[in-house]
């Protein structure tokens, strides 16, 4: 062989060491700070996961399972964080649902008074709303007690997403039917509050502050609430609006005694490649924007046409009377970068929004992603996956309900199935962590 043919070949062995270098770090970047802290076993254990953790002021995480525990009705649980970074979480199975409840717990959040609330579903009835708590003095046992039971009529049927807790602890969320029953079929679902009682012992009083009409309101939310630090609520809705194909909306509370809460469109979705069928909850960065996904629409070159779903901003007006100005941030392509957001989304301190996607990725099984602004254009975000479900499945896949900031300011979520290979035909679900 000549010298500069040796040569030649030295180099071309080089370059495609580098090029394979250069993959494997560009693989295993979406892998970088994931660990799975917790794998359901069923039985007495729980599983099947569902809703994002919530987490106290302590690290520690609470959540539910929608069957297990020793009655087979779910469990509600709290995994104990450890001392240190990269520790052993420890779990507790807080109280398991009877059958005396009415139905399975589906997702909680933590009170101001340290107790835990949260919704809950049956194929009997229209929902719940469940507390529980631990008493000041007794014998350390969590008490359970279910606060309304929706009868599917006026006040709504088929609670969405997490309940929102005010300042005076009263709990708010939406409904995906019920309501307006001349709306639809089974109406078009409602926003509501339940009213803490105001002597110890007393009953919580329910009130709906608002029933959908379709148009131009929207109908059936499909997501929770969220509040503004004016105390106004915002949701979407899945249908309804002027092009029928959902809403983002406010609600307001009354400026006098006496009046009841009004509803303003924010945005109404009208075209498939902006995005149709908001499904996920709405987040708020510092200067009042707002930040949502919807489900379907965005790059029709995906799912023939029907689109992946995307991540949106609404931008306040400058003057009130002016319309709320609309901005996609990233349209999913249905390839690695995942299809379906419809999880909560959260900021970092850089102005960053994280969430998940319930399937896409490598193995449509989901993702975990993050979205940077590019700087030069507001609405032209670029997308960075943290994780692709499953790498392996004993990770868990599936991710529902998106991220939330825990301990340490690492993120924190559950994938519905998958985990413990032992436990049923696809596992019983698993809770993890990404250290972004």
């Amino acid at each position: 062989m000549k010298p500069n043919q040796h040569s030649h070949l030295v180099m071309f062995l080089l370059a495609t060491l580098i090029a394979v270098a250069i993959l494997t770090d560009a693989a295993n970047a979406a892998e970088h700070g994931y660990r799975t802290i917790y794998r359901f076993r069923g039985g007495n254990d729980g599983w099947f996961p569902t809703g994002v953790p919530a987490v106290d002021k302590n690290g520690n995480l609470y959540g539910t399972t929608i069957d297990g525990g020793k009655y087979n009705q779910g469990t509600i649980y709290e995994l104990i964080a450890p001392q240190t970074r990269g520790g052993k979480w420890t779990k507790t199975v807080l109280y398991d649902v009877t059958s005396q409840s009415p139905g399975y717990p589906f997702s909680v959040i933590v009170g101001q008074d340290g107790g835990l609330y949260g919704t809950g579903e049956s194929a009997q009835n229209c929902g719940f709303l469940w507390k529980l708590v631990l008493p000041a003095f007794g014998d350390g046992v969590w008490k359970y007690a279910v606060l309304y039971t929706l009868n599917g009529t006026s006040d709504g049927c088929a609670i969405q997403g997490h309940p929102v807790l005010d300042g005076e602890g009263n709990l708010y969320g939406a409904t995906e039917l019920g309501g307006d029953l001349g709306c639809e079929q089974d109406g078009c679902g409602t926003v509501f509050e339940l009213k803490r009682p105001t002597t110890k012992g007393g009953k919580w009083h329910f009130h709906v502050l608002h029933a959908f009409t379709g148009n131009p309101d929207g109908a059936e939310p499909f997501a929770g609430l969220t509040f503004d630090q004016e105390g106004n609520l915002y949701g979407t809705t899945w249908t309804g609006g002027t092009a029928e194909s959902g809403t983002v909306y406010r609600m307001s509370p009354p400026k006098n005694k006496g009046q009841g809460w009004s509803e303003t469109v924010l945005h109404s979705f009208t075209e498939r490649a902006t995005g149709v069928a908001p499904g996920g909850p709405l987040t708020f960065d510092s200067s009042g924007n707002i930040y949502g996904t919807t489900i379907s629409g965005g790059d029709l070159n995906c799912q023939g046409g029907a689109g992946c779903g995307l991540v949106f901003e609404l931008t306040p007006p400058t003057d009130q009377a002016d319309q709320w100005s609309y901005a996609t941030l990233y349209a999913f392509q249905g390839g690695n970068d995942g299809v379906d957001p419809e999880g909560y989304i959260v900021f970092d301190s850089q102005g960053n929004l994280y969430s998940t996607t319930y399937v896409g990725g490598q193995a449509q099984a989901g993702t975990a992603f993050r979205l940077e602004p590019t700087g030069t254009d507001s609405a032209a975000w670029m997308e960075a996956v943290l994780h692709w479900f499953p790498e392996s499945k004993k990770d868990g896949y599936d991710p529902v309900g998106g991220l939330t900031w825990g301990k340490w300011r690492n993120l924190y979520g559950v994938a519905s199935v998958g985990g413990n290979p032992g436990c049923g035909e696809d596992g019983c679900g698993t809770v993890f962590e990404l250290q972004p």
